[in-house]
C-alpha cells in the first residue's frame, strides 16, 4: 500500500471512532429524555379532560337539584309534578332522557311511563294491575339519597353507570334528595343521562388527546366500583348476559343480568381486596407489555362524579418526536464525518510529495482549466519542468483568448443581424442550432436534438419536400446558391415564416462536407405584406371587421372588467373565512398560553411558554398585515381623524421594542423637539402601526451601534417629520426602489436570516400617503438606513387626549377591576378550548360565568335566566351569532343588557354586521384579556 494511503487510513479510523461513540449515546439519551416529556404531556392532556368531564357532570348536579327544591315535588304525588318534570325535560331534552321519581320503599316513577292502575309506578308488567312494582332499592344513588341519608340531609349524587330497568338502555343518573316542609327525605328526584350522549361527549375528548399523538391514544371510563363503561377493546365494556339462543338471562328478582370486566382485575395483583380509588390514586401510572409492546396506562379522577379516565399510550408513541432528532444527529453525523475527510485528506496532501500537486494541476488542465504549477521544490529537474509547462501554458492561453475574441466578433455579428446560425455537418447528419435559432421557435438552448431531423420535423408538413429539393440543387450544383422562404411550426403550435439561407464548404474533391446559414424571422414582415394586400383590395370591408372587432374587444373588456370585481369580491371572502379558521386556533393557543403561565412552572417550562406566546404573537401580527395590505388593494383602508396625545403616543410606541434592543446591545434614542404640539388631530393607531413598522425593522437588521427617532415639526405646512435612523446592515443601492414593493425583501439571504412577510414597509407607505405624508429611505451597504417620512397632523386643541394610560398588566388588571366583580355573564361559544379560556379569564376577574354551547342553547338560557352580560361567538352552529342576538333583545329584560360580539372575524364589514345586530361591542380573537376587560368597563361606564 502507498505511504499516502496508509496515512489517510490512519487518520480516518482515529477520528470517525470516538465520532460514532457520541453520536450513539447522543441517540439513547434524547430517547430517554422526549419519552419522559411526552409523557408528561399526556398526562396534562388527560388532566385537562377530566377537568372538562366534572364540569358536565357538575352542571348536571346544579340543574337536578333545582328542580328537586321545587315545592310542587314536596308531597311526592307523581300526578301532580308530572307535567312540571315535563315541561323541564322539554327544556333540557339535549341532556336527559327522562326523570326518575323515587320513594323511600324503593318504588319508582319515571316520565317515560307507568302503571295506571298503580298510581303510574313502573312494574314488570305495565298493563296489569296485579303486577309487582320495580324497584331501585339496590340502585347506589337510591343508598346514597335515601337508604344511608338517616341525617335528612340534602344529597346530591352521581350515580354508577347502569343498565335502565324500563329501557334496557346503558343511562348514568343525576339525583337529589326531595324534603318536605319539615326537612324530612320523603324521595329522590333523579336525571337519567342517555349513555349514547355521556358516550358521544368521551369521543370527543378521546379526538381531542388523539390530535396529539397520531391518532394512537386509547381511551377507558371507569366507573366508581371499577367497572369499564367505556373501552378501546368492546368485549371488555358491560353489557348484558344472553344464553346460547340469545335470549337475556335474569336474576332472582327477574332483571337482566349483565357481564363486566373490573379494572382490578387487570391492572392489581392483589385482584379484588385493592380498592378502585386505591388503584387509580396511588398508582396514576402503569407500565405494561401487551402484545409484546410497552404501554403506559395514566389514571385521572373525575371529581364530580367519583369516576376514573384512562389512557392507554404505545411506547411508540411517545418516541415518535425522536424520530426527527435524530434525522438531525443524522445530518451532524453526516457533516462531522465530511469534515473529517477532509482534513484527513488535506493532511494526507500536506504529507505527499510536491509531484503529487504538480499531477493533480495538469489532470485539471486536461478539462480546460489552464494554471500555471508554483513549486517550491529545490530539485532542478523538477524546476525545469514546471518552467517547461508554465511556458506551454502561456502559449495555449494566448491561443485560446484570440480564438475567444473571434468567436465574440462572430456571435456580435450574429447578435446585430438577429439571424439564427445553424452549422450542418453533411458527413455525420450533426446540426447546431445556435441559441438564437432555437429561441425564434420558442425552445430552450437544451430542449432540441442536435441532428438534421429535428429541422424536418419542426419544418411545416407543406415545405418539406421544398425544403429537401433546395437543399439537393445546390449540393448537387443545379444551383448556385441556397436561399428560401418557408414556414416552420413554433412551439406554441403557431406557424412562423423563415427565411434561410447557407453556404457549403467541399473536399478537394468537391464533395460536400459541411454547411452553415443563418434563419431569419420574417413572420411579421409577411404578415405585413398580407395585411397590406388585404387593406389595397378591400378597405372599406377592413373598416367595417376593424369596428366590429372593436365592439367585441369592447364586450370582452367590460366582461374582464366584472371578472375582475368578482374575482376580488371572492378573495375578500377568501382572506375572511382564512383570517376566522386562523383565529379560531390562534384564540386556543395564545389563551392557553397564557392560563398557563399564571400557574407555578419551572424556569424552563416559563420560558418555553412565554417563546410559545411571542411566536403566537409574531404570527397573528403577520396575519393582520396581510388583512391590511388586503384593504389597501380593495381600497377599503379607512383612516380615523381624532384628537390625540401625539407624545405619548411617541414614547409608548417605542417603549415596546426597550427590552429587544436590550437583548441585542444597541441603544434606542428618541429626540423629540420642543415645537413638537403635544395634541394633534390624525388616527393614532395607524401612526402607532408605521413607528412600530420602521422601528422593528430597523432594530432586526441593526447588530451593534444604535437606533434612533427624531421627531421634528413643520409649522408652516401642519406636517410632523419622523427620522428613524440605524446602524445596521444597511441596503445595496440597486434594490432600494423595490423596498417598498408587496412581499420585497433585500434578498433571500435577509428574509432566511432575519425573517418577514416583505409586507411592513408596504403597509407603512400605503399608510403614510392616505395620512397626506411622503417617506424617502437613504443607506448604504454595511453602514445603516435612514427612513424619513413626514405625515400631516394639525395642532388639536382638545386636551382630552390625555386619558388613563392602562399599561398595568393582564393578571393586575383582572384583580383591580372594581365594576366587573360578581357580574353574571353568559359566554356563547361552541369551540371546548375557547369556553375553558373564556370561562378561566371571567372567572379570575370576578364573575360568575354561564356557557352556552351554540346560538340556540344562548337564546334558552336566557329565557330562563337573568344575565347581566352576553358575551356572543358569531360562528355557530344551530343559530349563529348575529340571529341569536336579534333573539335575546326581544326579550323584555334584556334590551338593554350589553352583549359583545367575541369573534375570529377581523374585518371591518364584521364590526358593522355586529353593531347592526343590536350588539355594543366587538372583540376579536386570539382574546387580549386587557383589551377584553377595557371594553367591558367602558360599555359600563357609558
Amino acid at each position: 500500500m502507498k505511504l499516502k494511503h496508509q496515512i489517510f487510513t490512519a487518520l480516518v479510523i482515529s477520528g470517525l471512532l470516538p465520532l460514532i461513540f457520541a453520536f450513539t449515546y447522543a441517540i439513547w439519551h434524547s430517547s430517554q429524555t422526549t419519552s419522559q416529556l411526552s409523557l408528561q404531556a399526556a398526562e396534562e392532556r388527560l388532566s385537562l379532560v377530566a377537568e372538562q368531564l366534572s364540569a358536565y357532570f357538575e352542571n348536571r348536579l346544579i340543574e337536578v337539584d333545582m328542580i328537586a327544591r321545587n315545592p310542587l315535588l314536596q308531597n311526592m304525588d307523581f300526578i301532580e309534578m308530572r307535567p312540571f318534570l315535563m315541561q323541564n325535560l322539554k327544556l333540557k331534552n339535549q341532556y336527559y332522557e327522562k326523570f326518575i321519581i323515587g320513594h323511600t320503599n324503593g318504588h319508582f316513577n319515571n316520565t317515560a311511563g307507568g302503571n295506571p292502575h298503580l298510581k303510574m309506578l313502573r312494574t314488570f308488567n305495565d298493563s296489569s294491575p296485579e303486577a309487582r312494582p320495580k324497584s331501585i332499592m339496590k340502585r347506589d344513588y337510591w343508598q346514597a339519597t335515601i337508604g344511608n341519608n338517616t341525617l335528612d340531609q340534602h344529597t346530591l349524587y352521581i350515580s354508577n353507570p347502569m343498565i335502565s330497568y324500563t329501557t334496557e338502555v346503558k343511562q348514568i343518573v343525576v339525583s337529589a334528595s326531595i324534603h318536605n316542609q319539615r326537612g324530612e327525605t320523603v324521595g329522590l328526584l333523579g336525571g337519567a343521562l342517555p349513555w349514547k350522549s355521556i358516550q358521544q361527549k368521551i369521543e370527543e375528548l378521546q379526538d381531542y388527546l388523539e390530535q396529539g399523538f397520531s391518532g394512537e391514544a386509547k381511551l377507558a371510563l371507569i366507573s366508581k366500583d371499577g367497572t369499564y363503561w367505556y373501552h378501546w377493546d368492546t368485549d371488555k365494556v358491560i353489557h348484558l348476559a344472553r344464553d346460547k339462543s340469545g335470549k337475556f338471562l335474569v336474576d332472582e328478582n327477574g332483571e337482566k343480568k349483565a357481564i363486566q370486566t373490573n379494572v382490578k382485575n387487570i391492572y392489581s395483583a392483589e385482584g379484588k381486596n385493592i380498592d378502585v380509588s386505591i388503584l387509580t390514586g396511588k398508582t396514576p401510572r402503569l407500565t405494561v407489555n401487551e402484545d409484546n409492546a410497552t404501554m403506559h396506562h395514566i389514571f385521572k379522577p373525575v371529581n364530580s362524579a367519583g369516576y376514573t379516565l384512562q389512557l392507554a399510550l404505545p411506547e411508540s408513541v411517545l418516541r415518535a418526536p425522536t424520530e426527527s432528532l435524530v434525522k438531525a444527529l443524522f445530518a451532524v453525523f453526516f457533516a462531522a464525518s465530511v469534515i473529517a475527510f477532509s482534513l484527513t485528506i488535506l493532511i494526507s496532501k500536506k504529507l505527499t510529495s510536491p509531484l503529487h500537486s504538480f499531477t493533480s494541476i495538469v489532470k485539471e488542465n486536461q478539462h480546460g482549466n489552464l494554471s500555471k504549477v508554483t513549486s517550491n521544490s529545490r530539485t532542478k529537474e523538477f524546476s525545469e519542468l514546471v518552467d517547461a509547462y508554465n511556458n506551454m501554458v502561456d502559449t495555449i492561453t494566448q491561443q485560446e483568448n484570440e480564438l475567444y475574441e473571434n468567436q465574440e466578433r462572430f456571435s456580435l455579428a450574429m447578435r446585430g443581424a438577429n439571424d439564427g446560425l445553424w452549422d450542418w455537418n453533411i458527413l455525420t447528419n450533426e446540426v447546431y442550432y445556435s441559441p438564437r435559432w432555437k429561441e425564434m421557435l420558442g425552445y430552450s438552448s437544451n430542449e432540441l436534438s442536435n441532428d438534421f431531423s429535428t429541422w424536418e420535423q419542426i419544418t411545416h408538413k407543406d415545405d418539406l419536400e421544398l425544403l429537401h429539393a433546395a437543399i439537393s440543387d445546390y449540393v448537387e450544383h443545379r444551383v448556385a446558391s441556397f436561399d428560401e422562404e418557408i414556414r416552420m411550426i413554433h412551439k406554441s403550435g403557431e406557424t412562423i415564416n423563415v427565411h434561410t439561407r447557407g453556404f457549403i464548404s467541399r473536399d478537394k474533391n468537391g464533395k460536400a462536407i459541411r454547411m452553415v446559414g443563418t434563419n431569419i424571422d420574417i413572420t411579421t414582415r409577411k404578415q405585413f405584406e398580407s395585411k397590406l394586400q388585404q387593406l389595397n383590395n378591400n378597405l372599406e370591408a377592413r373598416v367595417h371587421r376593424r369596428t366590429n372587432e372593436l365592439e367585441k374587444l369592447n364586450k370582452e373588456l367590460l366582461l374582464a372588467l366584472d371578472n375582475a370585481e368578482s374575482a376580488n369580491i371572492a378573495k375578500g371572502h377568501f382572506l375572511a373565512n382564512m383570517s376566522h379558521e386562523i383565529r379560531t386556533p390562534m384564540n386556543g393557543i395564545i389563551g392557553l398560553t397564557e392560563l398557563t403561565l399564571r400557574t407555578d412552572l419551572n424556569k424552563t417550562q416559563r420560558e418555553y411558554l412565554e417563546k410559545l406566546k411571542s411566536s403566537a404573537e409574531i404570527l397573528l401580527h403577520i396575519l393582520n398585515d396581510i388583512l391590511d395590505f388586503s384593504k389597501i388593494e380593495a381600497g377599503k383602508l379607512e383612516i380615523e381623524s381624532s384628537s390625540f396625545n401625539l407624545i405619548s403616543t411617541i414614547e409608548n410606541t417605542v417603549s415596546i421594542f426597550n427590552v429587544k434592543a436590550i437583548e441585542k446591545g444597541i441603544d434606542l434614542i428618541v429626540n423629540i423637539s420642543d415645537d413638537v404640539p403635544k395634541h394633534v388631530i390624525g388616527d393614532k393607531f395607524r401612526l402607532h402601526q408605521v413607528l412600530s413598522n420602521l422601528t422593528s425593522n430597523a432594530i432586526k437588521f441593526t447588530e451593534h451601534g444604535s437606533v434612533s427617532l427624531t421627531v421634528e415639526n413643520d409649522i408652516k405646512q401642519n406636517f410632523i417629520r419622523f427620522i428613524i435612523k440605524d446602524t445596521g446592515i444597511g441596503i445595496p443601492e440597486n434594490i432600494q426602489s423595490e423596498l417598498f414593493k408587496s412581499f420585497s425583501q433585500a434578498d433571500n439571504t435577509t428574509s432566511r436570516r432575519y425573517g418577514g412577510t416583505g409586507l411592513g414597509l408596504a403597509i407603512s407607505k400605503h399608510l403614510i400617503k392616505i395620512m397626506h405624508g411622503d417617506i424617502v429611505l437613504s443607506s448604504k451597504e454595511n453602514e445603516g438606513t435612514i427612513i424619513d417620512f413626514t405625515i400631516k397632523l394639525p395642532k388639536s386643541y382638545d386636551t382630552s387626549a390625555d386619558t388613563v394610560n392602562r399599561t398595568k398588566k393582564t393578571s393586575d388588571k383582572i384583580h383591580e377591576s372594581q365594576i366587573l366583580q360578581g357580574l353574571n355573564v353568559l359566554v356563547a361559544e361552541d369551540v371546548k378550548v375557547n369556553q375553558l379560556i373564556a370561562k378561566e379569564f371571567f372567572t379570575q376577574a370576578g364573575m360568575k360565568v354561564s356557557i352556552a354551547n351554540n346560538g340556540k342553547e344562548a337564546v334558552e338560557m336566557a329565557m330562563d335566566n337573568s344575565y347581566d352580560l352576553v358575551i356572543m361567538d358569531i360562528q355557530m352552529p344551530e343559530i349563529d351569532g348575529y340571529e341569536a342576538t336579534r333573539l335575546i333583545r326581544r326579550i323584555n329584560s334584556y334590551s338593554n343588557t350589553p352583549i359583545i360580539a367575541m369573534t375570529a372575524n377581523a374585518m371591518n364589514d364584521d364590526e358593522k354586521r355586529s353593531f347592526d345586530a343590536g350588539m355594543n361591542g366587538h372583540i376579536s380573537k386570539p382574546l387580549d384579556i386587557t383589551t377584553v376587560i377595557t371594553e367591558i368597563e367602558e360599555i359600563y361606564q357609558n
